[in-house]
């Protein structure tokens, strides 16, 4: 790979995959890379193919996608065709909310809740082929950044192979690089974005690299169960659904919200989502389902579920939203060393991480040149 692109962009989440399209539609000769640490497009919005078990697909962090009453023209323009095409479909009525006393009630949200069919991951799929020349895209998966240089006018981005590949341009569809807990994730001893320049000062990295190290992240342990019952699976109603917990329940159990995905076999696969604002807290599986089991326990369907599942897999997101501190859109691109910012950690005056990340990325494309 010896050919310099005139982009590459860090991620390839709905933020790196929003850009890209977004740019390309602009440049449409441009090209493009997209350097991802996962095995497959969509960041946390991706969809997990089972490595134990082949027949199991399914989506392990984000379950949906929350949208404003108020989204701009822009992301609307985005969504549009894939909801008439019904490949983005509006979940509201299957989102539900339990309290610490078991009672089960819609859950209220001013927001339109959706979700790709058939799985997360086809969202950035659908952007991506959005695209005038996706041809010009392309996708380098199960890489991590190591390190990054801009030296004569050029980017150079070394990855965990030794391989350095050269841009133009580059873009951080992530803080992780410009964030100090990029030191104890890659296993470095400084963060990469301060190391980038070894000369002149640049007002908007210096501003991106300050106000980024006051930023804080909201951690997530993701336990994957499975039940293998067919007959059992069968007689539950809802092919995907999802359940918050109550405040009080967040607080004695640290546990999200809890997704029931069945699978094409006739399984089904539960994903139970668990935050921690500070350190993690590691749980059995024993632990996992007798909790489960008091919190439902006036629901039978959902007990016999909980009987009949095993543990089969869980993940650990360790910056996988950030609490505070959220960057100016003033912030986004610096036009001395050719480098762009977009992603959740920009300010958007939404709370909706997603519908924040593709502004932040939209905005971004309208206002860089090239060539």
């Amino acid at each position: 790979m010896d050919r310099i692109y005139d982009f590459i962009v860090i991620g390839a989440g709905i933020s790196a995959c929003t850009f890209a399209s977004c740019i390309n539609k602009r440049f449409s000769d441009a090209s493009i890379l997209l350097v991802e640490h996962g095995r497959r497009l969509g960041g946390r919005a991706t969809t997990r193919k089972s490595r134990k078990n082949a027949t199991l697909e399914f989506d392990h962090g984000l379950p949906s996608i929350n949208f404003s009453q108020h989204i701009s023209e822009d992301i609307v323009s985005l969504i549009s065709p894939l909801i008439h095409s019904k490949k983005l479909v509006n979940i509201s009525n299957d989102l539900l909310m339990i309290n610490e006393i078991g009672d089960i009630t819609p859950a209220l949200t001013n927001d339109q809740v959706y979700r790709s069919l058939p799985f997360m991951i086809n969202f950035c799929e659908e952007i991506i082929n959005q695209s005038i020349n996706p041809k010009k895209i392309d996708f380098l998966f199960k890489t991590l950044t190591k390190s990054i240089k801009y030296i004569n006018y050029l980017w150079e981005v070394q990855v965990n192979n030794g391989r350095i590949i050269n841009s133009k341009n580059l873009i951080l569809s992530s803080s992780l690089i410009a964030h100090p807990r990029c030191l104890e994730l890659l296993k470095i001893n400084s963060i990469p974005l301060s190391d980038a320049f070894t000369k002149k000062s640049d007002r908007v990295i210096d501003s991106v690299i300050k106000e980024t190290r006051k930023q804080k992240y909201l951690q997530r342990k993701i336990y994957i169960l499975h039940v293998s019952d067919s007959e059992l699976v069968k007689n539950f109603n809802k092919k995907y659904l999802q359940i918050s917990f109550s405040n009080t329940i967040r607080k004695d159990f640290n546990f999200e919200r809890i997704i029931f995905q069945k699978q094409f076999n006739g399984s089904m696969v539960i994903v139970l989502h668990c935050c921690y604002i500070n350190n993690h807290i590691d749980k059995t599986i024993d632990k996992i389902l007798n909790s489960l089991k008091v919190i439902f326990f006036k629901h039978k369907h959902f007990l016999d579920l909980f009987l009949q599942a095993r543990l089969i897999d869980q993940m650990f997101w360790r910056a996988s939203q950030p609490l505070n501190n959220l960057l100016l859109k003033e912030l986004q691109w610096s036009s001395i060393n050719s480098i762009g910012f977009c992603g959740d950690w920009f300010d958007s005056n939404t709370t909706n991480r997603v519908e924040s990340a593709m502004n932040s990325s939209i905005r971004l494309a309208k206002i860089l040149t090239w060539k």
